[in-house]
Order: structure tokens, then sequence, then C-alpha cells
């Protein structure tokens, strides 16, 4: 695959050519000959080099669970099994399948996990991550949290809740979660821009008053148990898969 598209460099083999000759090759099906604008997807070259570098075998065997180490909610299926036979490892889902958002301090004795390991004992942070996920490389860990910390906008959202808490512990703080965003006139939606920590989330002391539909209020403590988030919500994706947003690009929402 040698050739590239002259507008959004997108490459192709020589035969997928819509026109043109083997010596001048063009290629429209990418772009439609520059007409569309194609964000290129924002990946930190950091954490590329961490995923081509042949010591870091550990890292892409292991890519799934360091993503569960850094995601913000976690999932629930109502039936769920598994065939481990010598083809591919196969994972059953009967019924529903949900993304479960948990309140910001975990419940007396156990380690924070999932967004909770972001805001409570924050100093301990990578220390409680190994606690929940022995089998992990410390210092990989520390790596990826370096990266979030440079580029998601949830995390720095997050990262200031836990300064704000640290600062006023008494305080009852929320955090809002929005599913609006106030992109501007120059920026079009359905390019996935990445958000601004601003556009993603608010904290707000108090009681939040009225919220849109989607939105989902984050609280220091959950008494209810975990909430279910929206699968419309633009944050539903990124907040499961942060190593696949690693910049908090939004996911699917209404209005794309």
């Amino acid at each position: 695959m040698d050739k590239a598209c002259e507008f959004c460099g997108a490459r192709f083999w020589i035969e997928e050519r819509t026109r043109g000759s083997i010596w001048q090759p063009a290629y429209s099906k990418c772009c439609a000959g520059g007409k569309v604008a194609i964000p290129r997807i924002c990946t930190p070259p950091a954490f590329l080099a961490m995923l081509r570098d042949v010591r870091n075998g550990e890292l892409r065997k292991n890519i799934r669970l360091y993503n569960a180490a850094f995601a913000f909610t976690s999932t629930r299926v109502q039936s769920v099994g598994f065939e481990l036979g010598p083809g591919v490892h196969t994972y059953r889902v009967h019924g529903g399948y949900y993304h479960m958002i948990s309140g910001m301090e975990p419940e007396d004795g156990q380690i924070p996990c999932f967004l909770q390991a972001y805001v409570y004992d924050a100093a301990n942070e990578v220390q409680n991550r190994q606690l929940r996920n022995p089998n992990l490389s410390q210092v990989t860990l520390m790596a990826i949290r370096d990266i979030l910390g440079r580029y998601n906008p949830y995390v720095r959202v997050f990262e200031r809740t836990a300064d704000r808490l640290a600062a006023h512990p008494a305080e009852e703080v929320r955090i809002v979660l929005t599913a609006a965003r106030n992109h501007g006139s120059e920026m079009d939606p359905c390019q996935y821009n990445a958000p601004m920590a601003d556009e993603v989330a608010m904290i707000l002391p108090g009681d939040p008053g009225q919220i849109g539909n989607r939105d989902v209020i984050v609280q220091r403590r959950h008494g209810g148990g975990l909430l279910r988030m929206s699968e419309l919500a633009p944050s539903y994706d990124p907040l499961q898969y942060p190593l696949l947003f690693l910049a908090g690009e939004d996911g699917w929402a209404e209005g794309m």
C-alpha cells in the first residue's frame, strides 16, 4: 500500500484508484477529492511510541486490562458466558449491556476504583490502581496516567475536583457530565473535535439545579448504588474506553 491521496493522505493500493493511470493514480473514496475534511485521530505520540516499542509486549498483551484500570465507568450485563476453546476466545452477552457510574468516594474499607481513583486518595492513585491490578506494570501505569493527565479533559476535571475536595473536605461537590456541546460557529461536531474540559463537565458545589436529560450527576457518594449512563450521551464511550479516546473525543450522540 504505497500510494496516498493527495488531499487527506489516506493510503491505498494502485488497483483501488478511481481514475488516472498507474503512473498518476487518483483516489476519491476517502475524502471525495478533498471535499470532506477528515480530522486526524488525536493519539498522543508518546502513547504510540509505547505501543510500537518492542520492549512493551506486556502493554500490547494486556491492553484491555490497562484500559479497564483507567476506565471511569464499569460495565454490567444481565447474563454472560465464556468460550475458551483452542480457537478465538468468545465473550457472550445475553440481554442488556450497560455502562455504570459510581460516586467519587468508595465504601468504607474499599480500594477506590474507576472514576474514584482519580479523586479519592489521589496522592496514592497509581498504587491504588496497582492494588486493583497486581499483574500490571507500575511503570506502565504511571506512564499512561501521565499521558491521560496531559490530553484527557475528563481526567483534568476529576483532578480539579480532587484539588477542591482536598482544600475544602467538608464541601458537598458534584460533577455534572454534560451532554450538550458548545462547539462554536467554526467547529463541526460531526468531525469529532476533541472537547475541552469545560465542555465535558461542570464542578458544582451544592445542588446542581436543573440539568439536561442526558446529563449525569456524579456525587461524592451514591447512596443508591451505581447509576446507568445514557447510551446517547457523548461521554458514554470515552469514559469506558479512555485508551481508545485518549483526548476524550465524543462518542456517538444525538445531533451528529
